[in-house]
């Protein structure tokens, strides 16, 4: 959300709220330092608000008819004009194309080595890999974070990739780049290893860790922090939790999706919701510092 107004005193907010919620805008009406502030949901219809905002300030008995907002650019436009408020979920989402591209969706498997959690040999109809000790012995550090960029299937990527998208930059404009930079990289490690050690197997990797930390905490920061808008509505949580449980059946094995990496889509979410308890306590503490 974005802040755009602070009334002072003597100043009503209901007029002009119900302005604002005639034309779509939405936006919530919260307190601090002891007076009214206005703030937006999305930061996109910042314009149309401010101009609103203008009129009213004018005549806070304006007739609503009167009120006559831009339209709203093109989704497209919006797009092209907005990237560079997300640049993280758009670093990872390029990596994870770019990665896509040279394993060949994974087809390539000497390729697939160089990103797996650990490197690996293919002796026959054997796959040899070695133990992740040994990524910490030869210092390849990155092997804990490339498995995210891994996948094996055009719906496996375009599935993940729209999620990362859809919730990664809305949370991004929220957090800030670099807090969810440390985001992603806390969620994707902690799913790629506790993967690997649970299931003991290299051959992993998507984005569904992160779609699933990305999901988790949008989810339980909106209920922890009453000012958050809601990213994750409860039918789209519970969609999430029922594929989550799906995975641990043959069901989706038998309908041709093949295995899904289970651990890392629950470790994400745990991840996921424990940072979210992490960044409501220390706003509250900033709060009363």
């Amino acid at each position: 959300m974005v802040l755009i107004y602070e009334f002072v005193d003597g100043e009503d907010p209901t007029s002009l709220s119900q302005i604002l919620w005639k034309y779509g805008i939405a936006h919530r009406i919260m307190q601090a330092n002891g007076h009214d502030q206005l703030w937006l949901v999305k930061p996109s219809q910042s314009h149309d608000a401010m101009e609103i905002l203008k009129s009213w300030l004018a005549d806070p008995n304006l007739d609503t008819s009167n009120v006559r907002p831009t339209r709203q650019r093109s989704s497209l436009s919006s797009l092209v004009s907005s990237w560079h408020r997300s640049p993280m979920t758009l670093v990872f989402l390029a990596l994870t194309f770019l990665v896509a591209l040279v394993t060949g969706l994974g087809d390539y498997l000497d390729v697939v080595s160089w990103f797996t959690i650990t490197s690996f040999d293919i002796v026959g109809n054997r796959i040899r890999f070695l133990p992740i000790e040994q990524v910490w012995q030869q210092g390849e550090y990155w092997r804990l974070l490339t498995p995210t960029f891994l996948h094996f299937g055009a719906a496996h990527l375009i599935f993940n990739s729209l999620w990362v998208w859809d919730i990664g930059r809305r949370l991004e404009r929220l957090i800030g780049s670099v807090g969810w930079l440390i985001f992603a990289l806390v969620v994707s490690i902690v799913s790629n290893v506790g993967q690997f050690l649970i299931n003991g197997y290299p051959l992993f990797g998507g984005l569904s860790g992160l779609v699933y930390g990305l999901v988790g905490f949008a989810w339980l920061v909106s209920i922890l922090v009453p000012s958050w808008p809601t990213l994750i509505s409860k039918p789209l949580m519970v969609f999430f939790a029922a594929w989550l449980a799906l995975g641990y059946t043959d069901v989706l094995a038998t309908l041709g999706l093949g295995n899904m990496a289970n651990e890392a889509h629950l470790l994400g979410l745990t991840s996921g919701l424990v940072l979210a308890a992490l960044y409501a306590g220390y706003r509250r503490l900033i709060k009363h510092l």
